[in-house]
């Protein structure tokens, strides 16, 4: 009951009545992510708890954490890292979604493919005998410039592609080490306010509907099933609450507010400015559709980088967003 009053105390903007708290260790990479506005706007105290943010500087860092204790739930992107360690042992589920490539999505998609202007770069046919800056083999944004070649219908040995963090890919885009880049925001709206960077195409337009990111669970959040549905419920809630604010400059700026107070950024408005995506209005996470989850792993076990397939289905719950969402 407490609780319950909590809760329609935060839908009315009013106040939580103090509760006592579950604490949750959350990591995270230091970006805005759907957690930190929640707790902004108050939608886990509603729900009797407690975020503990941890945040990592690689996201080779996170499956461990998680597997280990570290943390007790935390966002880690797609790519082989995360299947390699599930093909390990590493002992963490699945439990929502976090970033969808959606096209429309209400706050724009943040992930692009961007070209020098002077590149003669206009369609993906271009990109053959041409250098393109991805963050790491095997990673989520490695794997859209993968399709976008593969369905451009250009042979993959005719494109150069360079490892870089990608707060690199700017300046190496705008000096000419590269020719294109797959950019995640705010990096390529700074490189389309340089004048010399287009657009040429989005990440929705290449996988549309892939779960790009995904909220895990610890084994110990696991067992504490409580905690674990209030938890998914306080982020739904914050999901759903995001997903409404993109559509309105009032919204936005209540979000960059939150965002600025636990993710800083040198210019807080640059959150009102950039595309921030979502995760889908369900969370569930795409698994067996198109570019699901069951694709990304064959696609990276054909290219040799995942060498043994993980028990997939061991690492996934529904349940627990389902009593959530209900």
């Amino acid at each position: 009951m407490k609780r319950l009053i909590a809760t329609l105390a935060v839908a009315a903007g009013l106040a939580a009545p103090a509760l006592a708290e579950d604490v949750v260790k959350f990591g995270s990479l230091r970006v805005p992510v759907q957690v930190y506005a929640g707790m902004g706007k108050g939608f886990f105290e509603a729900e009797g708890i407690t975020v503990e943010p941890t945040f990592f500087k690689s996201g080779s860092e996170i499956a461990p954490a998680v597997a280990t204790g570290q943390v007790d739930a935390a966002i880690t992107t797609s790519g082989a890292a995360l299947f390699n360690a599930l093909a390990r042992g590493a002992e963490f589920t699945i439990v929502a979604e976090a970033l969808n490539i959606e096209p429309g999505a209400p706050g724009g998609d943040p992930t692009a493919i961007m070209v020098r202007s002077d590149a003669g770069i206009e369609s993906g046919a271009d990109l053959a005998g041409k250098k393109i800056a991805v963050t790491a083999p095997g990673q989520i944004l490695d794997m859209i410039v993968n399709e976008y070649i593969a369905q451009s219908g250009v042979n993959p040995e005719d494109v150069t592609k360079v490892g870089m963090a990608p707060p690199d890919m700017v300046p190496a885009l705008t000096n000419g080490s590269v020719d294109a880049a797959i950019m995640i925001d705010p990096f390529q709206s700074i490189a389309l306010g340089g004048g010399t960077v287009t657009r040429l195409v989005r990440a929705s337009e290449v996988m549309p509907g892939t779960s790009q990111a995904f909220m895990v669970y610890s084994n110990g959040m696991m067992a504490r099933e409580d905690v674990a549905v209030r938890f998914l419920r306080a982020y739904k809630a914050t999901n759903d609450w995001i997903r409404e604010a993109l559509a309105t400059p009032e919204g936005r700026t209540e979000l960059a507010g939150y965002y600025q107070q636990y993710v800083p950024a040198k210019d807080a408005s640059v959150y009102e400015k950039i595309a921030m995506g979502t995760a889908s209005e369900s969370l569930a996470v795409n698994v067996d559709g198109d570019y699901g989850l069951r694709w990304q792993m064959q696609t990276l076990i054909d290219a040799g980088l995942v060498p043994q397939a993980p028990d997939l289905d061991a690492h996934l719950n529904t349940a627990l967003l389902d009593q959530a969402s209900n």
